[in-house]
């Protein structure tokens, strides 16, 4: 069976893209890498999606056809507060938790996979949202 960690991370990416709501708090920044200048420090423009952990579950046997796949994003914002975060997070939920297609595959389940986060950065100036997602996923037919 195909992994479907690189179709999924193509769809969410199309779905943030095509969402007027993402594009007004993030415009098309969401990263699988995020930029940084030569020191290593973040050179993005603040606020951005990126992604972190993938994970996979269901490969393995014969007759298992599905998988589940565990997907965190991260919003970042350097907005006063954390309402932009709170914000980049619930418009992510509402385009990730709605159907979209995903190319080979059928989502058969979206949910939240833990509860939503936003916490405040170590530098104190950035907050994070983290959001961590569930999709089953079932090859076409």
């Amino acid at each position: 069976m195909i992994d479907a960690q690189l179709p999924l991370q193509a769809a969410i990416v199309a779905v943030v893209k095509a969402s007027d709501v993402l594009k007004g708090l993030v415009a098309d920044r969401i990263y699988d890498r995020v930029p940084t200048d030569t020191a290593g420090k973040v050179s993005a423009t603040f606020p951005y999606l990126s992604f972190g952990p993938f994970s996979t579950d269901g490969l393995g046997g014969s007759c298992d056809t599905g998988q589940d796949i565990y997907v965190q994003i991260d919003g970042w914002s350097r907005a006063v507060g954390t309402v932009e975060a709170k914000r980049i997070n619930a418009a992510l939920m509402a385009v990730l938790l709605a159907p979209f297609p995903v190319e080979g595959f059928q989502i058969t389940l979206a949910r939240l996979a833990m509860p939503m986060t936003v916490q405040p950065g170590r530098d104190g100036l950035t907050s994070q949202s983290i959001l961590r997602l569930r999709f089953s996923l079932s090859p076409s037919a």
